[in-house]
């Protein structure tokens, strides 16, 4: 049954490794063609909807991690700009890398995603609604980022990129090896990334009397990563595998703070983090017959962060403010699964637990030395059952359910379980044309950070955009359940064209809010459950090549629009910052004859209008567009170049907030513009 086209595939893949180390120009540019046909086929006979994003799309932009590749794929939610608005899609979306989440759990360390190379990705897999077999914490989908395994008896990779950022100088080197000895494989790679940038940010503030800031933002980033992949096949029966990574990264941002009007200021800002992650697992697999499939996994990551953030005022009264934090995240896991292929259905069940230890420790020194610390303890245990069901040729049924039970300990315990069911179908209309649809139940657990009653201070850059951070003990999990219709056309290896649909019912919705704190004089960003609420939106997509008309053209579009509603205190208002629309466009143009491909990209995300919330603040932002460039050269068998104009339209993220008394005066009105510039990289990539 053509469903099944996964299960084969994992049951042969400790059985063989495919030399696909090309020797010849013309052996890579069949590699990548195949690659391309061979995605299409997988998306089409996927009993589940999914999205997939081949490793050589993943390059051509000139990202330069995971974060930046996602920050342009449809439909899925990744915060810009230093403070985090403008987060396109449908909210919360789970990121897994090879099946494993991603999250820190803290807001000072790094995200994973920025420590992944998009050379090390094989690909990016999308699901646009939950399932049984992944975690119940996927509002707004699932994205797993797929890495490279080795497939070659020996090849070596390695890729320079040099650039700037404005005037500011960016390199990143990567190099990779992959080879097989006997009944052993193994690829290692790693990265080393030593890039600045100068960004600017202006403030103007209008209360009884205006005045203008100027932030100047100088950032420098110095990473090295190293992540090895070990695969031992002693029969064609039997798998283990290694995965292990290790992460160093040193970051530094110097901020220059000038503000006139009626009073004239200068304040500097250094904020310093150091960061150190492992992540390791090792897991077997076991064929106990042509159609059982047995997988157990161990899991251990650990990331250790400390960070120091000191903000002085030179004028016109000199004074400093300094904050020290210190970040401890402990993860251990196990998990294993169970397959079966038997008549029309392919069945698959698991256990996975979970222990999870964090520390975090504030030393805020405003003149006065305070110290706050929290720890948490969290249990977490899951079972589920999903079964594909094959209903003839042209109905597939994919239902599941998912049971988690949460046991957490940070100074107050709470314990939450939840039952997760979802269901998948897809109905072939033809060939060529499937109908797809799908309901599934998912939660938004809160992280440590959202329950911690522990100041973080945002010192003297304090205002209504850069407010201080508290947690909420009392915070519920917000639970959800999505509905989702699409239908497929596929131009047969040319391409495809999508439409869809979604809806999704909100209850304990969990938003931000900001106070004014008149005692302090500060303003206090807060999370709490808002109330109930839905979001619904409509989704295109369309990728074509179009050699019919002109040899090697091929182009690319995506759109999303959504709406939202959520009532509080009996008023009805949008999710806040809940962007209406954001698209894709792109063509890409390959002269064979020359072995260069080119191509542009040009990406908008839509602004959102917040009325006055329940605390007497609104907030808006402008939509903003991103145009990029790039053009590749393959100079033999060995060399390829690279070129890339990144953000050629110097986006702005312009956003504006009003405060407003009790009686509804207007008391403050705060317009953020954060510019960013154009970058230019230039890359040599060679393969041996």
């Amino acid at each position: 049954m053509k469903h099944r086209l996964l299960f084969p595939i994992l049951l042969t893949s400790g059985m063989s490794f495919s030399s696909v180390c090309a020797q010849e120009i013309l052996q890579l540019d069949k590699i990548e063609v195949q690659d391309t046909v061979q995605t299409l086929e997988e998306r089409k006979e996927n009993s589940i909807a999914k999205r997939i994003i081949r490793g050589e799309e993943l390059t051509q932009y000139g990202d330069q991690n995971a974060l930046e590749i996602l920050k342009r794929t449809p439909g899925v939610t990744i915060p810009e700009g230093k403070t985090k608005k403008g987060a396109p899609g449908k909210g919360y979306t789970v990121v897994l890398i090879d099946g494993e989440e991603a999250s820190t759990g803290s807001k000072r360390s790094p995200n994973p995603l920025e420590q992944i190379s998009p050379d090390m990705i094989e690909r990016i897999e999308i699901m646009t609604n939950g399932s049984a077999e992944y975690t119940a914490e996927a509002m707004g989908g699932i994205v797993n980022i797929v890495l490279k395994k080795p497939k070659s008896k020996g090849a070596t990779k390695a890729k320079l990129t040099v650039g700037s950022y404005k005037d500011r100088p960016m390199a990143t080197l990567y190099a990779q090896r992959e080879g097989k000895i006997d009944t052993f494989s193994y690829i290692v790679n790693a990265t080393v990334t030593d890039n600045k940038k100068t960004d600017t940010e202006n403030i103007d503030t209008y209360t009884a009397s205006a005045q203008h800031e100027v932030r100047d933002d100088k950032s420098h980033d110095k990473m090295l990563n190293v992540t090895t992949k070990l695969i031992y096949t002693p029969s064609s029966k039997e798998k283990y595998t290694y995965d292990g990574t290790l992460s160093l990264r040193n970051t530094q941002t110097d901020t220059d703070d000038s503000t006139s009007g009626s009073t004239n200021t200068v304040r500097k800002n250094i904020d310093k983090a150091n960061d150190v992650m492992i992540w390791s697992k090792i897991g077997g697999e076991y064929h106990l017959s042509g159609s059982e499939l047995l997988e157990w996994k161990l899991k251990f990551h650990q990331n250790n962060e400390k960070g120091e953030n000191s903000s002085a005022e030179i004028t016109p009264t000199p004074s400093l403010a300094t904050q020290n934090d210190t970040t401890l995240l402990r993860f251990y896991g196990a998990s294993t699964d169970y397959s079966v292929a038997k008549d029309d259905h392919f069945i698959k069940t698991g256990i996975e637990l979970k222990h999870v230890y964090q520390d975090n420790e504030v030393r805020l020194n405003t003149g006065t030395v305070s110290v706050s610390e929290l720890t948490l303890s969290e249990n977490r245990g899951a079972v589920y059952i999903q079964d594909e069901i094959s209903s003839g040729d042209n109905l597939v049924m994919t239902p599941g359910i998912r049971y988690e039970n949460v046991s957490r300990d940070f100074g107050t315990t709470s314990k939450v379980d939840y039952v997760a069911p979802s269901f998948h179908l897809l109905y072939k209309l033809t060939s060529n044309d499937n109908i797809r649809a799908s309901i599934a139940k998912t939660v938004r657990l809160p992280r440590l950070n959202d329950l911690a009653a522990t100041l973080v201070s945002s010192l003297y850059q304090n205002d209504i955009h850069h407010p201080d951070h508290i947690g909420n003990p009392d915070l519920k999990e917000e639970q959800a359940l999505s509905y989702e219709l699409r239908g497929e056309h596929f131009f047969g290896e040319n391409g495809i064209v999508s439409i869809g649909g979604f809806y999704r019912n909100i209850t304990d919705k969990i938003e931000t809010t900001t106070i004014f704190d008149s005692v302090s004089g500060r303003y206090l960003a807060q999370p709490y459950n808002a109330g109930n609420g839905q979001l619904w939106g409509s989704e295109f997509e369309l990728k074509k090549s179009l050699d019919a008309l002109v040899e090697g053209l091929g182009i690319f579009a995506n759109a999303t629009y959504q709406d939202s509603s959520i009532t509080v205190n009996g008023v009805t208002r949008p999710i806040k910052q809940t962007s209406n629309f954001l698209y894709n466009v792109g063509i890409d143009h390959t002269l064979k004859a020359y072995r260069l491909t080119y191509g542009a990209a040009y990406r908008y995300v839509g602004g959102y209008d917040d009325p006055i919330d329940e605390n007497g603040f609104s907030e808006s932002q402008k939509g903003y567009g991103v145009f990029d460039l790039y053009a590749t050269k393959r100079l033999n068998s060995t060399f390829k170049l690279g070129l890339n104009l990144k953000n050629i339209t110097s986006n702005t993220i312009a956003s504006t907030s009003k405060y407003y008394d009790t009686s509804g005066t207007l008391i403050e009105t705060q317009i953020d513009k954060e510019h960013s510039s154009p970058q230019i990289l230039l890359s040599l990539e060679g393969r041996w």
